[in-house]
């Protein structure tokens, strides 16, 4: 579980902390707080930072958004299986990521000699070089020639082809830095001194060899340097923690629950899914239709009939569907790689993601219980995703709509301009007219005494640099919270 955003991070010890509650704008029966408007502002894209006049050109988008959210809410977007869907997705993510920062962070604690570690390790940095075997020949014939006499300069540069670079077989970087990328891999650098070689290292893609041609141990040059350092350190290792607990949270369910997954049922999700995801010619050379009519045929169901209420996994109180599956996969398809070079390795990558999504179930479920989802901080966020769903979903409904004319496509065929460029150009007259339209509609206020007060990291800033921050380690990948788009940057 990735490290929650505390809802204080721009608020505590600020003047917004005073004024979050208030009402910035209201949009129709929207109302934006100097909260919404700053979460959004932060965690948006940099295009309206760079501007005179900052937060108002942040503002009037988000107001456009709250329109077309309003007008999809009317117009019955939310009611499509797939929004309702991603919707839940996010309000169980929310209400987990509450559970675990009211029930784990206050588990973590740190003390000095944990920093000092880690401070060390910042400070520390490794050039390395290392010699990669594919299999246990290769391996053996590294080190047959090491004890032969060659050197490993001579057999370093001897791997080195048109495909295998000098930079792909050596780094220089910190040993923290190679902790957060590979413990393993860094457990066995930090017993080697410079100019050693290292024991073969066995990994999943082969086996290294490893020399340290240099370790240099950076002084720190002032208070502000280490303050910089310990803040990392502190962030670094209440992570690390926090996974652990994490994990051990989650086992805990798994053991109180012994999910099973149900082998006939995951069968017919197999197939079903190699369908999409496979090569004609992998589905058939794994006779995945054979193993579906066997799957049904064990289940009772023939083909071409409803597999609805299906239970792929099993547990001591619950049972998840295949229907529940399936809707978790869609809002996820994205984020996810499957493993398609033979069925085996197929198999155990599509459990493997099942085992994932009943640990969102169980999460889901004892947040839930718990009244997570019945939080003040929680019911907040959820508002907000909201509105940027149906505004999402309707924008999209307006693209759709979207035909080209015969001038647009004498453009395209002759290549003046790409159908994407028309297409973006038509979406934003599209827009520009209808917010036009529901301004009409909706009345708007806007408190510029109140945006004014509000204090904000970057504005007015030509210089202003674009950052995207993801929550990649919760049941659902998504921005920290939710942003205008960056394709107003269009209408500038």
């Amino acid at each position: 579980m990735s490290k929650s955003y505390s809802q204080n991070i721009f608020f505590e010890g600020n003047e917004n902390s005073k004024i979050k509650n208030e009402i910035v704008a209201q949009v129709g029966s929207v109302k934006i707080t100097a909260e919404e408007f700053i979460y959004s502002y932060e965690f948006g894209p940099a295009f309206p930072k760079r501007e005179k006049n900052s937060k108002l050109i942040y503002l009037n988008y988000m107001i456009n958004e709250k329109l077309l959210a309003l007008e999809g809410y009317e117009k019955g977007v939310m009611k499509n299986e797939l929004r309702k869907g991603l919707y839940a997705d996010i309000e169980s993510d929310l209400a987990s990521e509450e559970m675990f920062k009211k029930e784990i962070v206050p588990k973590v604690k740190i003390n000095d000699v944990e920093i000092k570690k880690v401070i060390e390790k910042k400070q520390t940095e490794y050039q390395l070089r290392w010699l990669h075997a594919n299999d246990s020949p290769a391996l053996k014939d590294y080190l047959t020639q090491l004890k032969n006499g060659i050197s490993f300069d001579s057999l370093f540069t001897a791997q080195l082809s048109d495909s295998v670079l000098v930079d792909d077989r050596q780094l220089t970087t910190s040993l923290y830095n190679i902790y957060m990328k590979n413990p393993q891999f860094a457990l066995i650098v930090d017993t080697l001194k410079a100019g050693k070689i290292s024991d073969p290292i066995h990994t999943d893609d082969g086996w290294y060899i490893i020399k340290i041609d240099n370790i240099i141990k950076s002084m720190i040059t002032g208070e502000a340097e280490y303050n910089k350092l310990k803040s990392e350190a502190v962030e670094a290792i209440t992570k690390s923690k926090m996974d652990l607990l994490s994990d051990q949270y989650v086992k805990g369910l798994f053991e109180d629950e012994n999910p099973i997954i149900k082998r006939d049922v995951f069968n017919v999700l197999r197939s079903y899914l190699g369908k999409f995801i496979l090569t004609p010619e992998n589905y058939s050379e794994w006779k995945l239709d054979d193993k579906l009519e066997v799957a049904l045929s064990n289940l009772g169901l023939k083909r071409g009939e409803k597999y609805t209420g299906l239970t792929l996994v099993e547990c001591k109180n619950r049972k998840i569907s295949l229907d529940e599956f399936i809707i978790w996969f869609r809002n996820r398809e994205q984020y996810v790689k499957f493993s398609k070079n033979e069925l085996i390795a197929f198999s155990k990558s599509l459990e493997d993601l099942v085992w994932v999504m009943v640990r969102d179930k169980l999460l889901t479920d004892e947040a839930y219980q718990k009244g997570y989802n019945k939080s003040d901080w929680v019911k907040k966020q959820s508002t907000w995703w909201k509105d940027k769903i149906s505004y999402s979903a309707y924008r999209n409904e307006l693209a759709n709509f979207i035909t080209l004319n015969s001038e647009e496509q004498r453009l395209v065929s002759e290549k003046k301009q790409s159908q994407s460029e028309i297409m973006s150009a038509e979406l934003s007259k599209k827009i520009l007219h209808k917010i036009l339209e529901l301004k009409k509609k909706y009345k708007i206020v806007i408190n510029e005494v109140l945006l004014n007060k509000i204090k904000v990291s970057t504005e007015n800033d030509k210089k202003a640099i674009e950052m995207f921050i993801a929550k990649r380690g919760n049941l659902i990948p998504r921005p920290a919270f939710p942003s205008i788009d960056n394709d107003w940057v269009n209408w500038e």
